[in-house]
């Protein structure tokens, strides 16, 4: 997703908190600070976020499965009806994925396969990254200034030694919000979690895709113009807001509930990334676009000739991104007081 998408998403699951008035204290953080998120949600795609200065360094944005043939297939088998039940009805591509009509299907034998994540290097993958930068953040802001430390219930006695500027201030942990809601949106996309030389950035459909959603959600979002000059946050969330009807989502029964039984935000995300996959396969079908061909094209005008498959595919994407990085910000805010 681009700096515009990445920006909409952060700043649209503030409005959410607020508007289903969850964790109201974490609303009182992050909500100051919304225009920054035009900076805080693009840091892990900038070239110039990196000591090294080469390339885009992204392996950690993906986690690219593909069928395995190994020796320990049953391990890496997830079929329909669990998935399904890990990934909670709650989100919508649970509702696509169950709804299995021409729109929503995958062969039956599909779901029978093992398929396992290729990585570059070892524990550089999207859940993975949630994962390290969720526990970081609790404890950022365990140690957090005297501002946050009155959002949070309990008491840091120990903080009373640490010199203010030693302390995490607000603008720092909302940077750091906006930073994992990054990684939580880019599990939504299918082409991140796809093998396929089709799913790769260049190959066409992966940025046709970004550039498709980022004309809907539009230049309000682009990075110069929301820090162009000061706009009050309830005008941001306003805005923000406004975009719902462009991708026809609906947040007013949106459910930010907790983590299933027994996950954590690593399996969550293991779980929601193979759901991508599942989503990839669907509007690529790998019996016309093989997991073994490198040179195969899956253009967008081609795979969504169906303006419904894409108006479908773009309200689940959307929606569940959003709904995602809320739950996901709930969970690391709850973590902090509840441990």
């Amino acid at each position: 997703m681009d700096q515009r998408t990445h920006t909409w998403i952060a700043i649209r699951a503030i409005a959410l908190l607020e508007d289903r008035s969850n964790e109201k204290n974490l609303v009182k953080l992050l909500k100051p600070y919304a225009q920054e998120a035009s900076v805080g949600a693009w840091i892990p795609d900038k070239i110039d976020a990196k000591r090294s200065g080469a390339g885009s360094i992204t392996d950690n944005h993906i986690i690219k499965m593909e069928p395995y043939t190994g020796s320990q297939q049953d391990r890496f088998k997830t079929d329909k009806t669990k998935l399904l039940k890990n990934l909670g009805n709650h989100r919508e591509i649970h509702k696509f994925l169950d709804n299995d009509n021409s729109l929503a299907s995958l062969n039956p034998n599909w779901w029978d396969q093992a398929y396992r994540g290729d990585i570059p290097k070892r524990g550089y993958h999207l859940p993975n990254r949630i994962m390290s930068l969720g526990v970081m953040m609790r404890d950022l802001l365990i140690m957090g200034n005297r501002t946050i430390d009155r959002l949070i219930p309990g008491k840091i006695r120990f903080a009373q030694y640490l010199p203010d500027n030693a302390r995490t201030t607000e603008e720092a942990a909302a940077m750091y919000f906006f930073m994992l809601s990054h990684f939580v949106a880019d599990a939504s996309m299918p082409c991140h979690c796809d093998n396929r030389k089709l799913a790769s950035y260049d190959a066409g459909l992966h940025k046709e895709m970004e550039k498709h959603w980022s004309k809907i959600i539009g230049t309000d979002f682009e990075k110069k113009n929301l820090l162009e000059e000061f706009i009050e946050p309830d005008l941001v969330l306003e805005i923000a807001r406004d975009v719902d009807d462009e991708f026809d989502v609906d947040f007013s029964n949106a459910s930010i509930k907790d983590l299933l039984p027994k996950h954590d935000i690593w399996l969550e995300f293991m779980y929601y990334c193979r759901a991508s996959f599942a989503l990839a396969c669907i509007i690529a079908p790998p019996d016309r676009y093989s997991y073994t061909d490198k040179t195969v094209r899956a253009p967008f005008n081609q795979v969504f000739a169906d303006a419904n498959f894409l108006m479908e595919v773009d309200k689940l994407v959307i929606y569940d991104a959003v709904l995602n990085t809320a739950i996901v910000w709930k969970y690391v805010w709850n973590k902090i007081s509840k441990e």
